[in-house]
């Protein structure tokens, strides 16, 4: 193309300005972040759009039968033996006259926890037993008898997890007008919620933690089962600082043999295999070790880009790992391999040297802590017979009484006398 020449008959001085050349910033090349200071998350889902009030189904069709899992009685869920979804909810707290829920007349609710896509998580008091737990509801009710198969999945789920002081433990579920309620045992926050609370662990809280994660994803593998969404977020923490692996809803029961339905969790925690399908238990023990490295370095975990991809190749940014121990670091470096078959299982990990170490102090202070709540239930016991004690000391009439009860005699100016004395 000939360049433009102005009217003297020379090049345009337009013609030598250099074209731009693209400059790239150190800082975009840092894939990497520290975690920032922030409020707790709330995890809630945007109000519902308004819709104009409409008649129900029952009044424009008049005549379809209802599924029998709307009716108003409450039914008890499980999958175990003969009780298949089939047994009445019964408590001696419940009057199935009233209209109010079995979850209303049964529970004390004590304050809203979250919500989720699921459903929303109620911290309860039974009026069985005044113990504290926490109750999820779905939020919408069942669209049909599909969904609430599958809604009634995790309750199973729950079952097959069974008992076990690194899990969280299921207490009960039931349904009722549509909806599923599903029981469990209450922790006082998650992990994440611990993390932005206390701000970076100690490397002696992440070791133990570990062991703790460890423990609970023992007992799932031993069962065949995989967690799939092992995150901060889905680990609770005791009021005892104790670790437990909590919602099963992506569970996949591995002797079921179909994993058609298999979900992924949070891609930031995600093992590169599962982009190809290939669901093992190495998976978790991946998950594992990135939640570690979170914690144990503060560090924000990319959601993509070339971060995500360096992660899962094996590469640890040493500006953040430079102040882990030596055996902590090639403990990460091995739960992240990028190539599944050669990850360490479970019950490897719990081999290494440094699990080992951390499992003799860590059932030193789990045997402290229960030998501390022996004596203060102890000292509440002889606290209460002392009390008892001074109520009886202080009232001598009262401890005669108790001992020695008297025969009812008739009162004094009874009406019965009146006779006999005017007879006199």
């Amino acid at each position: 193309m000939p360049v433009p020449l102005d009217c003297s008959g020379a090049e345009s001085q337009l013609s030598h300005t250099p074209l731009p050349v693209p400059v790239y910033f150190k800082e975009a090349e840092c894939s990497f972040s520290i975690k920032k200071t922030r409020q707790p998350l709330s995890y809630t889902l945007p109000p519902r759009p308004h819709h104009k009030n409409t008649s129900t189904v029952s009044r424009i069709f008049s005549d379809r039968r209802l599924p029998p899992w709307s009716k108003l009685q409450p039914r008890s869920v499980s999958f175990h033996g003969l009780h298949k979804q089939k047994s009445l909810l019964h408590s001696h707290l419940y009057d199935a006259s009233k209209r109010k829920l079995f979850f209303k007349q049964c529970f004390q609710k004590l304050s809203y926890l979250g919500r989720g896509s699921f459903g929303e998580v109620y911290k309860v008091r039974s009026h069985e037993d005044g113990q504290l737990y926490a109750v999820k509801r779905s939020v919408e009710p069942f669209r049909g008898e599909g969904d609430r198969q599958r809604k009634l999945t995790e309750v199973r789920k729950y079952e097959h997890v069974g008992h076990h002081p690194n899990c969280v433990s299921f207490v009960q579920a039931w349904e009722e007008r549509g909806q599923l309620y599903i029981q469990t045992e209450l922790c006082p926050g998650t992990l994440l919620q611990y993390c932005e609370e206390y701000g970076p662990l100690s490397e002696w809280q992440v070791q133990t933690f570990l062991w703790d994660m460890l423990q609970g994803l023992r007992h799932l593998h031993d069962r065949n089962l995989l967690h799939m969404d092992i995150k901060p977020a889905n680990i609770f923490v005791s009021s005892t600082n104790v670790c437990k692996l909590g919602d099963f809803g992506l569970m996949l029961e591995l002797d079921s043999g179909d994993l058609r339905d298999a979900q992924e969790g949070d891609p930031r925690y995600m093992a590169p295999e599962l982009l190809r399908g290939e669901y093992t238990k190495a998976a978790d023990v991946f998950s594992l070790g990135i939640t570690i490295l979170e914690i144990a370095c503060n560090m924000e975990l990319p959601n993509g880009g070339e971060g995500w991809q360096q992660l899962r190749q094996g590469y640890l940014p040493p500006e953040f790992t430079a102040g882990l121990s030596v055996e902590l670091q090639k403990l990460l470096v091995a739960m992240l391999e990028p190539d599944h078959l050669f990850r360490p299982s479970v019950e490897m990990l719990l081999n290494s040297s440094l699990m080992q170490k951390t499992e003799k102090r860590r059932k030193l202070v789990l045997l402290a802590q229960s030998g501390f709540q022996q004596c203060v239930s102890m000292y509440k016991t002889v606290f209460r017979f002392m009390q008892w004690l001074w109520g009886a000391l202080c009232s001598p009439t009262q401890w005669l009484l108790f001992w020695h009860p008297t025969v009812p005699v008739t009162p004094p100016h009874s009406p019965f006398l009146l006779p006999l004395e005017n007879c006199n």
